[in-house]
């Protein structure tokens, strides 16, 4: 009969322990849950506090690299236009000395400012705010362009370069060479490749491309015959300043980012690029870049349409200058008559409508001073201007050219060249007028100083609300427009300017420190609109291209007004 009640309460003992058991369990396991709860509430405020640390860090990178953009290539482009003004003889002859000194500044000022802008190219790739503009290209057009490119390089430095003849497979498939690229940034990386080989190619050797494709790839080959890449450099050289000896960057003029660059705009197009030392002496670099065929592949070639302006004629006894600067000439739309000598000129320039002649000094028989003094001395060839193509410099014009417009000296600058046709051919009423709207004091003056002895007449406003006054005022031909505003940006500007019926097409160069988006780049433009970079773009240069953008402008306008109103 006691046996029942103990059993009972021995059950109740079993059960009771049985739930306490499971009561600590449970309450363990809460604490545990608690513990991993509270830690990953941790690890959320430390990776909470990381992200906010890394965007404070974002922004202060950004902040720097805006800063470096506009406060250190403002002045850097203010310091190597002066000196190019210096060195040009604007304040008269200098001695000897001083020229050297002049030198000194301008290549060290110059290797500075390459050593920014490929600092600041680097970070813009890798950081994803240059966007690529993807375009069908041909591999073959874009390595025969970065020769011309590079050509006058070349031969400062006795070095021939040579794109190797096509294969006959390439010859009768030409369409296996394309691929779908950023044509500008594959130019970059081409000629980047091709200066390097310059660099280190003794003289009187030659530097080649050779171009092949695969069924899903296209390879690109730059061969030199330097003194090679050592074996534990091949890897490495395409690191950021990375040279083969510590002298390179000194003697050389390198910055040590170039072949980074490459590398980095390779990558964005999904390719590869690497070195090898070849079996003889020298290096060959390669690059591999994917290709997807199309039907519709057919290499054009890449021109702009006809200007409808008179002929250009190009008098020189070298053939491969008048086919140098005939390229040039066509690339820009030019219509081109060639000259062997001075005796063929003067009938070609009285046979046709020539607009200007670009003339060489030294040729066999008549030479360039007789040809320009007989077609002064001929009344339908009297007013032509005459541009000399001399390797003589352009401070002995004075006293040796008076009949002459312009001057360029060889090797000449493709820029150069069209800035002084622009000069010669000149047209409209009175000099064309110019806005510099520009908070730089110090790079406004050395702007407007290099305009001086062109038609030009430029006013500087240092303020939006001065540029607009000034607009209202007196309208100008063309704006050339800094962002940077102490009272504003470059963007409200222009969008005043929108808004004004009389000036909303006006001509525009934007000329700033920081590189832009093609978001940025559609708010800001008006008419005819150039985009150039301060220190990648120096003063002389900005004078070439407003020149360049005012003959374009007038010559319309005379054409429109001679056609009249249409029927």
């Amino acid at each position: 009969m006691h046996i029942l009640p103990l059993l009972g309460y021995l059950s109740l003992l079993t059960t009771s322990a049985v739930l306490l058991i499971a009561f600590l369990r449970v309450q363990r396991n809460c604490r545990e849950m608690t513990d991993q709860l509270n830690q990953a509430r941790e690890q959320q405020h430390q990776h909470t506090l990381q992200l906010t640390h890394r965007s404070e860090l974002d922004t202060l990178k950004d902040e720097f690299i805006s800063t470096v953009s506009h406060e250190l290539r403002t002045p850097l482009t203010s310091i190597r236009g002066a000196l190019g003004l210096l060195s040009s003889g604007i304040i008269g002859d200098v001695d000897a000395k001083a020229l050297n000194l002049l030198r000194i500044a301008v290549t060290n000022t110059d290797r500075l400012i390459r050593l920014i802008n490929d600092i600041l190219d680097l970070e813009r790739m890798e950081s994803g705010r240059a966007p690529l503009q993807i375009r069908r290209c041909s591999l073959r057009d874009l390595a025969q362009q970065a020769i011309d490119t590079m050509t006058a390089m070349a031969d400062a430095n006795t070095v021939h370069l040579a794109l190797e003849p096509s294969t006959v497979a390439q010859v009768a498939y030409p369409e296996a060479l394309f691929f779908d690229g950023d044509a500008d940034r594959i130019l970059q990386v081409l000629t980047n490749l091709l200066s390097n080989a310059i660099k280190f190619s003794p003289a009187a050797s030659t530097v080649r491309i050779h171009t092949e494709a695969a069924s899903d790839s296209i390879l690109l080959k730059v061969v030199d015959e330097g003194r090679g890449i050592p074996a534990d450099k091949l890897d490495t050289i395409f690191d950021r300043f990375q040279q083969i000896e510590p002298s390179d960057a000194r003697q050389k003029g390198g910055t040590g980012l170039g072949l980074a660059i490459c590398r980095s705009i390779v990558q964005q197009h999904s390719g590869s690029i690497w070195a090898q030392r070849n079996l003889g002496p020298g290096t060959t670099l390669y690059m591999m870049l994917p290709r997807t065929t199309r039907a519709t592949d057919v290499a054009v070639p890449s021109q702009l349409p006809p200007r409808g302006e008179g002929a250009i004629l190009v008098c020189d006894d070298d053939a491969g200058i008048r086919t140098v600067v005939a390229e040039h000439l066509t690339r820009q739309g030019y219509t081109v008559v060639e000259a062997s000598s001075g005796e063929q000129a003067l009938i070609l320039a009285a046979e046709h409508h020539v607009e200007a002649i670009l003339l060489d000094l030294y040729m066999p028989g008549l030479s360039g001073w007789e040809t320009l003094q007989r077609l002064r001395n001929n009344p339908i060839t009297a007013n032509i201007p005459v541009v000399v193509l001399s390797v003589l410099s352009s401070t002995l014009r004075p006293q040796l050219t008076g009949d002459a417009q312009g001057w360029v000296q060889k090797p000449f600058n493709e820029n150069l060249l069209f800035a002084e046709l622009g000069r010669v051919l000149h047209q409209g009423e009175g000099p064309a007028y110019v806005l510099l709207v520009e908070d730089d004091e110090d790079l406004a003056s050395v702007l407007t100083a290099s305009f001086q002895d062109a038609a030009v007449h430029v006013d500087h406003a240092a303020t939006r609300q001065q540029a607009i006054r000034q607009c209202i005022t007196r309208p100008p031909d063309l704006l050339i427009l800094d962002l940077t505003l102490p009272d504003g940006d470059g963007f409200s500007l222009v969008e005043w300017l929108r808004q004004q019926p009389t000036l909303r097409t006006m001509p525009l160069v934007v000329y700033s420190g920081r590189e832009m988006s093609e978001t940025e780049m559609a708010k800001l433009r008006l008419g005819p609109t150039e985009f150039l970079t301060k220190a990648k773009v120096q003063p002389q240069e900005v004078e070439e291209l407003v020149l360049s953008m005012v003959h374009r402008l007038r010559t319309k306008f005379a054409d429109l007004a001679t056609a009249g109103p249409a029927a």
